[in-house]
């Protein structure tokens, strides 16, 4: 039996949400299956050269071209990905990131949000209509669906109107298991994740704006980890009409590592997401025991419940209000926390996948 993989997302220091996703389900599905051969297929040889998951089962391939762009992506999931199933005589291909390949071979699609969708403001155009397109067609051809939370099970089934025993929630975890920070926290708030409209950072700039002014004591700062991916000109323009903008710190993508110190010593994690299929910082931080404030929307809602502060997406006055009740209730949300990360991890994900593959093939 051989199961081939689209690995494009396992990119060595750029792991990002589907990367992550696809890297820690492989090595517990790899391991729960290992009379399985699994080829993995990534788009450029760096990634092959040095992979982030081994094992006697697992063989990697590098198949052409980069796909950097979306002509790109057409060429490598509907010419380059089937002639690579054909010579691997795949019994199945799993792409994590929705898109399918042009192939005979059955095909397992996990969807993660339909955010290009609701929101195609928030991409390139060529973006959003190339993800629109194939991740419809995902619906159709795929033999079976998968996604990361019931938020998004939801909207797939109500969007593209198919029977919701066709998709199994797989959710996410966190990106490693992430240690509890001390008790007495450093005056500053942080925020994680890739810079994009869909972030709403701009909200939380001005919530951050609004309470620095109040903060008589002018110690609290607020550090934002990450890239952007495309242009952003509002988040631009907001940071440069700031009044204390000097105490906002930008300060790019950081390792694992220095990840965790960042969460376990803030006063409180912010999420300021317009939409998530899931949000797996949240539970970092929990898991630091650091107060979460999140905006209550999609799937944040449901993986934040009751153990953080949810907060209307876009007002600035309740965010701003939120900042100051996570200062002044340092510790309070750790115990909850605590308890919610535990509910998620990736060996309950990858049993939800290895039994149905045992369903379907064993």
């Amino acid at each position: 039996m051989k199961v081939v993989v689209n690995a494009r997302w396992l990119l060595p220091g750029k792991l990002e949400g589907t990367g992550v996703f696809t890297l820690r389900m492989l090595k517990e599905i790899t391991c729960g299956l290992p009379d399985v051969d699994f080829t993995l297929l990534y788009d450029r040889p760096s990634a092959a050269k040095q992979p982030l998951i081994q094992g006697n089962n697992i063989k990697h391939r590098v198949v052409y071209p980069p796909a950097r762009h979306p002509l790109l992506w057409q060429i490598w999931n509907r010419w380059s990905v089937p002639r690579a199933l054909w010579k691997e005589r795949a019994d199945l291909y799993w792409s994590p990131d929705g898109l399918p390949a042009r192939t005979s071979a059955p095909q397992w699609i996990t969807i993660h949000d339909l955010n290009f969708i609701h929101h195609p403001e928030w991409l390139p155009r060529r973006v959003a209509n190339y993800y629109k397109r194939e991740v419809n067609r995902a619906t159709t051809e795929a033999d079976f669906l998968f996604t990361v939370s019931d938020w998004s099970k939801e909207d797939i089934v109500h969007t593209f109107g198919i029977n919701e025993s066709s998709i199994l929630v797989t959710p996410n975890a966190t990106s490693k298991e992430f240690s509890p920070g001390p008790a007495q926290r450093q005056p500053y708030f942080c925020a994680v994740g890739a810079m994009t409209p869909r972030k709403n950072l701009t909200t939380l700039l001005r919530a951050f704006d609004l309470f620095a002014t109040k903060d008589s004591n002018k110690e609290f700062v607020l550090k934002i980890a990450g890239e952007p991916h495309f242009n952003d000109p509002e988040l631009e323009h907001t940071f440069e009409q700031m009044q204390h903008k000097e105490r906002v710190k930008f300060i790019g993508r950081i390792s694992t590592k220095e990840l965790e110190g960042l969460y376990q010593n803030a006063t409180a994690f912010c999420m300021p997401s317009a939409m998530e299929g899931f949000g797996i910082p949240v539970l970092e931080a929990m898991q630091c025991g650091t107060t979460v404030i999140s905006s209550d929307n999609s799937a944040l809602s449901e993986v934040v419940g009751d153990a953080g502060i949810l907060v209307p997406t876009y007002d600035v006055d309740a965010w701003a209000n939120a900042l100051e009740q996570a200062k002044e209730e340092t510790g309070k949300w750790s115990d909850k926390g605590f308890v919610q990360a535990k509910k998620y991890s990736w060996s309950k994900s990858a049993q939800i996948f290895i039994d149905q593959f045992k369903k379907d093939f064993q």
